[in-house]
């Protein structure tokens, strides 16, 4: 009989198949970020749990199917998963089994209070968004209270992107509510300074166009302030055009900045 993995391990299953590492440990905090779901009791007082290998129960399949095994547990703190047998590929240069791997999934209700963390830390390191530091303030409650509203309308979504099992980056997906023009979504993408360097940002906007083009959206939004640069490029390279330039439209301080409006049919 072909074993199926739970549901919700599947997130595990895509980090061990995208990551190259020879060894790998991650704290079980990490790995209920990646689940994006809290891992079961047994996991935090068997270390039995981690290293079995037969029916019923089938976790083990996320890191098995990808060659991976347990070699250590230190109970509710880390598990070390080592590969059974070296990965290979066209593009393996030297230093690669180093390379932090990350997965983008859609962003879980328990997972409110982290999103609101992340983009305050977004927030907070760049001068290019829209809010400041601490000026957001959302709820978790509210959080919440969106997603389960999203979900309804299922052309709203925020997308995750976790490094080694740190929040390291979003995009917002909102689609509008009209019927005639529920079509269109507007796109938000952020990314903390810590990891700007691994193409997170291109990543996001692809899966983004991904799960747009999903759920019969034909028409991607985003306004970008005319000094950010590096989110212009971004853009410009996944095929965004310029519509056009709203003057004075945001206001830091007493600085007023014009913003680019970009735009690009999926369909």
């Amino acid at each position: 009989m072909t074993k199926k993995m739970e549901k919700k391990y599947i997130p595990l299953a895509e980090f061990f198949n995208n990551t190259t590492q020879p060894e790998i440990t991650l704290s079980y905090e990490a790995i209920e970020n990646i689940m994006g779901q809290e891992l079961p009791n047994a996991a935090y007082l068997n270390s039995s749990w981690w290293k079995k290998t037969k029916p019923p129960l089938s976790h083990y399949l996320s890191w098995v199917n990808a060659g991976y095994n347990v070699i250590d547990v230190k109970l509710g703190r880390s598990v070390t998963f080592s590969q059974l047998s070296a990965k290979k590929s066209d593009d393996d240069t030297e230093g690669m089994c180093s390379k932090p791997t990350y997965i983008i999934r859609p962003i879980e209700s328990d997972e409110a209070r982290a999103f609101i963390n992340l983009q305050e830390l977004v927030n907070k390191e760049s001068d290019l968004e829209y809010y400041g530091e601490k000026e957001q303030n959302l709820t978790v409650q509210q959080v919440r209270k969106n997603l389960l509203e999203w979900r309804k309308l299922k052309n709203r979504t925020i997308l995750l992107c976790i490094v080694n099992g740190i929040y390291a980056g979003y995009a917002v997906i909102k689609g509008n509510r009209s019927p005639r023009t529920n079509h269109v979504a507007s796109l938000r993408i952020g990314v903390i300074a810590s990891q700007q360097c691994l193409g997170i940002g291109s990543a996001l906007l692809t899966h983004a166009e991904q799960w747009a083009m999903g759920h019969h959206i034909e028409r991607i939004e985003s306004c970008i302030l005319v000094h950010n640069e590096a989110a212009i490029a971004l853009f410009q390279k996944h095929g965004y055009s310029l519509d056009g330039t709203r003057e004075g439209s945001v206001k830091i301080g007493n600085m007023t900045f014009n913003e680019n409006y970009y735009s690009k049919r999926l369909v």
